[in-house]
Formats: C-alpha cells, sequence, structure tokens
C-alpha cells in the first residue's frame, strides 16, 4: 500500500519502468505507447495526490493500462466509449463482458492486420507509414519519392481493397488448405546453383507458377487464392521472376514462363505407347545389338560385372531412344536448336509436373534424367569426369540422394564415384564415405570377395567413348529412327497441348507429354523379352553411367 510521500516519487520510476514492459509485451500494436504509459501512471499520481491509498499499485496500474488500451482500440474504430476501472470490481461491472467485447475489437483489428498483409507493396507500403507509424501524406511522399496526390491515390485505394477484403472475408481456395506440389524436369543445362531446380523450393512455388500458368494475375489476386499476406510472397515472386521461371507484366501482373502440366497428362496414351514398345521389342533389340555387339569385346567393357555391362546396354538404349523419339516428334522442325541461355550460365527450357494434394504417383514410367554433372577442376574445358544419372523404374538415383543423412552436391556425389576409378579425382566430402550402405541398398556400390567397396555401375575413359562408342551410336540412331519414326509421329500427334504465348518458346510445348512412357516401356519390353544376353533385375538396376579421364601411368 503506498501513500503520497517521499518515497512516492522514487517509486514512479520503478513503475514506469513496469508499465514500458507491460506495453511491449501485450499492447505493442499501440500507435503510440507512451501516451499510452503516462497516462496510465498519471491516474495513479492523482490518486495518490489526493490522499488516496492503493493496496497494490502495479495491479492497478495493470488494470488502467489495459482500460487505457481498450480506449484507444474503441476510439481507433469509432466504437463505445469505455467503461474504467479504478482496479477493484465494483458492483455492476462486468469483466465477462468487458473481456469479451475487448476480444472482439482485437479481432476486428487482426481482420484489418489481416488485410493490410494482402496489399501488394506500393498500397501497403503508403498505409502501414501513414496509420501504423503515423507519418504524414508529406512525409511519406518525401520518403517514397513520390508526388502527395499519388500518395493520396494509393491511401484511397488501399483503404477500399481493405473494406473490400472484410467484406468478403471467404476467398481462400482449396489450394490454401490442400496446395499441390510440383516436381521439375529441363530440356538443356542447369545454371552455377542448380537453377531452375533450386528454385523450386517449396509448394509455395509450385502453387505460385500453377495460379499464373493460364494468364497473368496479380499478386494480390494469388494472395486471396492462396490464403497467404502478400507481404510473404512478393520476394518469392522476385526470386521466381529473377530467376526466370516467371515473369511480370508492366503493369505489375506476373505469369509463368515455364509449361505446367498435371502429372495424369504427362505421359500420353500409356497403352498405346506399350503396345508399340512390345511390337517393336526385337527388332529394336537386334539393331542395337548389331552395332554394339562388337564394342562389348573390348578391354574396358569386358571387364565390368554383368550387371554393370547389363546396366551399359540400357543407358545407351535410353539415351538413343530418347534422341528418336525428340527427333521423330510433328513439331521437330520448329523447336529451338538449342534451349535459351539463362541467369548464372544456365541454359534450359522448364517443365513443371504438378501433383494433387495428396496424389499418388503410381505411373511405373515416373522418373527423371539424365541429370548431367560434369567436374571440371581447370578453366582449360577439359572434364576429368562426367556423370549421367537417370531416375526410372530401372533403379533408385537422383532423387533418392535427398533422403540421406547428409545433403550433398550432385558435383560431390560425382566425384565420390570417380574417386573409386583410376583417375585424378578425389572425393571433396569425406561424409559421403558414412553413406556407403545407402549407396550398396541403391546398388550403386557393392563390396567385393574381399570386402573391398566397388563402384557397380558402368564408367569408361573418354577415350573409349570419343573412339569408338559415339561414332557407332550415331549410326544406331539412324537405324533406329528409320525403323520408329513413322509410328513415333502417329503417337505424338494424338496429344496437342494449348499453351499460354507468355510461356517460353510456347510452341515447343504443344505435344509435350504425349510421349512419356515410350523410351522406358521399350527399355522394360526388351527386359521382360529376356532379349539382353546379361540378366537385369528391374529396381537394382540404376541407370547411371560415368565417363572419365584414365590416369596416366
Amino acid at each position: 500500500m503506498i501513500g503520497f510521500d517521499e518515497t512516492f516519487e522514487k517509486q514512479c520510476g520503478e513503475y514506469l519502468a513496469y508499465l514500458y514492459g507491460l506495453a511491449e509485451r501485450h499492447y505493442n500494436d499501440c500507435a503510440d505507447i507512451d501516451a499510452l504509459v503516462q497516462d496510465t501512471i498519471a491516474v495513479l499520481v492523482v490518486k495518490v495526490r489526493h490522499g488516496e491509498r492503493v493496496e497494490y499499485p502495479k495491479g492497478f496500474l495493470a488494470a488502467v493500462l489495459k482500460n487505457k488500451y481498450n480506449a484507444w482500440l474503441r476510439e481507433k474504430y469509432k466504437a463505445e466509449l469505455v467503461e474504467y476501472s479504478d482496479g477493484v470490481f465494483t458492483e455492476g461491472y462486468d469483466a465477462f463482458a468487458e473481456q469479451e467485447e475487448a476480444e472482439h475489437k482485437n479481432g476486428e483489428y487482426e481482420s484489418v492486420r489481416r488485410e493490410i498483409g494482402r496489399l501488394i507493396r506500393i498500397y501497403r507500403e503508403v498505409i502501414v507509414r501513414h496509420y501504423v507509424h503515423g507519418q504524414t501524406v508529406e512525409q511519406i511522399a518525401n520518403a517514397l519519392g513520390i508526388p502527395r496526390g499519388t500518395v493520396l491515390s494509393r491511401l484511397s485505394k488501399a483503404r477500399d481493397q481493405i473494406k473490400e477484403g472484410l467484406e468478403n472475408m471467404e476467398k481462400y481456395s482449396q489450394i490454401s488448405y490442400e496446395p499441390k506440389t510440383a516436381s521439375i524436369g529441363i530440356w538443356g543445362s542447369s545454371g552455377l546453383s542448380s537453377e531452375p531446380f533450386s528454385l523450386l523450393r517449396s509448394d509455395i512455388e509450385a502453387n505460385l507458377l500453377y495460379l499464373a500458368y493460364e494468364a497473368p494475375v496479380s499478386v494480390r489476386g494469388i494472395a486471396d487464392t492462396m490464403g497467404m499476406p502478400c507481404a510473404y510472397l512478393e520476394p518469392i515472386i522476385d526470386v521466381l521472376v529473377k530467376g526466370e521461371l516467371m515473369g511480370r507484366t508492366p503493369g505489375g501482373l506476373v505469369y509463368t514462363r515455364c509449361f505446367v502440366q498435371r502429372y495424369e497428362n504427362a505421359f500420353g496414351d500409356i497403352p498405346a505407347q506399350e503396345a508399340l514398345a512390345e511390337k517393336y521389342a526385337s527388332r529394336v533389340w537386334d539393331i542395337v545389338w548389331k552395332h554394339l555387339e562388337p564394342l562389348t569385346k573390348h578391354d574396358d567393357f569386358a571387364m565390368m560385372s554383368e550387371k554393370q555391362k547389363a546396366t551399359m546396354l540400357l543407358f545407351i538404349m535410353n539415351q538413343m531412344l530418347g534422341n528418336v523419339l525428340h527427333k521423330s516428334r510433328p513439331d521437330e522442325g520448329n523447336t529451338p536448336n538449342q534451349p535459351p541461355e539463362r541467369p548464372n550460365a544456365g541454359r534450359w527450357l522448364a517443365t513443371v509436373t504438378v501433383y494433387e494434394h495428396g496424389q499418388e504417383t503410381t505411373i511405373p514410367y515416373d522418373g527423371s534424367g539424365p541429370v548431367i554433372v560434369n567436374y571440371r577442376p581447370n578453366d582449360d574445358g577439359k572434364n576429368l569426369c562426367q556423370m549421367f544419372d537417370c531416375q526410372s523404374l530401372f533403379g533408385d538415383a537422383h532423387w533418392a540422394y535427398g533422403g540421406f543423412k547428409y545433403k550433398c552436391s550432385l558435383r560431390s556425389i560425382l566425384r565420390f564415384y570417380a574417386s573409386f576409378l583410376p583417375c585424378d579425382v578425389k572425393t571433396d566430402n569425406n561424409l559421403l564415405y558414412e553413406l556407403i550402405p545407402e549407396f550398396e541398398k541403391l546398388h550403386i556400390l557393392k563390396r567385393d570377395a574381399d570386402g573391398e567397396i566397388r563402384l557397380d555401375i558402368p564408367a569408361l575413359p573418354y577415350t573409349e567413348v570419343m573412339q569408338y562408342w559415339n561414332p557407332v551410336c550415331e549410326e544406331l540412331k539412324k537405324e533406329l529412327f528409320a525403323l520408329l519414326s513413322d509410328d513415333l509421329r502417329s503417337l505424338w500427334a494424338k496429344t496437342k497441348n494449348r499453351v499460354p504465348g507468355h510461356v517460353d518458346e510456347a510452341e515447343y510445348f504443344v505435344h509435350a507429354g504425349a510421349m512419356g512412357a515410350y523410351v522406358k516401356a521399350q527399355l522394360l519390353a526388351i527386359v521382360n523379352q529376356k532379349l539382353l544376353p546379361y540378366p537385369v533385375v528391374v529396381g537394382e538396376t540404376p541407370l547411371i553411367y560415368i565417363s572419365y579421364r584414365k590416369k596416366e601411368i
């Protein structure tokens, strides 16, 4: 209990510190905390000067501070005047009613703040400066370097949008609570920081690309659909625009620059492709074996295990059939010779495949690659090693690396693999040795009879590849194209996508997804008909191949 004596003024300093702490913790949305605290301490001073005694001063001050804050809220929202309490529950005082009313007002204020968060940057900035920080129109104009009339116009539009938002709070679509997911593939080569793969960091980016695909849209429209504030979406959109997965119109609308397809539309007519694969399995294999059988007698191939030999043949067929498939597209003559240049040394066209919330990826031909990784330690343009890594039904590869205990770049993984070969490449991450059991599960590494770890995927020296395999593969492609092109063109023509004009190289994607199953279906048909001279275990034969510069002895 205190009275007005010589110690009171000293105690006021303590009470002020207490009130400021309380206000900053619970009422920091008030535009003028100083006034809130000073008005509160003044009530105590007046009481004490009039000779009244306060039993519990901090409790009293807390109650007055809350009343002052509620008064500020009511004034802000033009509500009824507050009923003050002196900290003692007098007869007729309804604490529950006041708490309920305060919570209601707080809820209204939170709704306004949520709508402010939805405003795009140019409107949000002026509304926050004016109403939250109390800046005048002139101060805002000077700070932002814009005319006074522009500030007034933006304030007016911001208020209209806030009002509209408060009147219609049920804007969120299903995407807001069941977001879509996506994966990305490219034609070409990624940037130095793995762009565009590194740009698709979460479901947020996936849904942004999906929502802005059909036509340019406003950021606020996206925010309303996703149920997220513009303040959080704008930096993400800026990154996507800079990375060229998205673009922005002069008027501020945003649009998707890559091709977007639904997962279920990414493979075309699967039964028709499987039928074609069965029809041609024997003839395709005869052509392949005619060209490659002489190369299997070379020392580097002959020293491989049967599993490595099978992988090498499957990999070559995968590459050759992929080339033939691409060349047989109806629009092949109109496609760009190479993908466009991108930031950070990339050169690519991207396809984003969208999955519904919780959608199972049950199509067996789902996969990606080959992802091509080079290791070039010097600036002389010479690779020491190169990896082609395919994710497919034949075995897990780069998709599985993300589940490892340690996150490693594909270049580090390539160097780790190459360290088991007779070349001048050493691993740059010794933690990978701890992951050897994981690579064994993927059937990429194995232990020999002596317990030594060996590479269990095919690898050939550059000299062997350049002198023998590449020339043979060129002849192989020509003969396979002559055999398959007519039937492939017929299947290609069955799919014709409507691609928005703002998509980069839109014409290239008109037939995208029409033949997403054929290449793997053809390999599977050859394996199932037991045409290969080596055994293949589907699911345990990842299609990974390494070429390397052999160490000079």
